[in-house]
């Protein structure tokens, strides 16, 4: 098994923001590698790009990134007020058009259809036809 270093991107950080953050990973191939930083807590696991890049390291690097990561406040916060309040961290901003995607396709929102309403006196009519007179 090889050691591995994977660059991220995590979320938590608002819409369309990411913060770039690097994990050590033990595994027989790059590939096995990026596949399990992907399903890691805080890493973006909706967006094909989220692997920034794998690179493979050798034990002095691997201690030093997992010592880098428990110190690092990002990753020992519980809650966004924590990391509000603890974490001072690059916010990077993501251009959804780099994706082949418009600006406004996410926000748009179909037409309303009209709701048919029918006055009190309709309905009581229409049930007194259907079940027939109350006695």
């Amino acid at each position: 098994m090889g050691m591995y270093e994977v660059c991220a991107k995590c979320g938590h950080v608002g819409r369309n923001n990411y913060v770039e953050k690097v994990f050590a990973v033990k595994a027989s191939d790059g590939k096995e590698a990026a596949a399990k930083v992907r399903q890691l807590p805080r890493v973006k696991h909706d967006q094909k790009d989220a692997i920034r890049y794998v690179r493979e390291i050798g034990e002095k690097r691997y201690a030093e990134i997992i010592n880098m990561n428990k110190m690092d406040p990002f990753f020992r916060c519980h809650n966004i007020q924590e990391q509000r309040k603890t974490c001072n961290m690059e916010v990077k901003r993501e251009d959804r058009r780099e994706h082949g995607e418009k600006p406004g396709k996410l926000r748009q929102k179909r037409p309303r259809q009209p709701i048919k309403r029918m006055s009190s006196s309709k309905l009581i009519n229409i049930y007194y036809n259907e079940v027939g007179p109350v006695c």
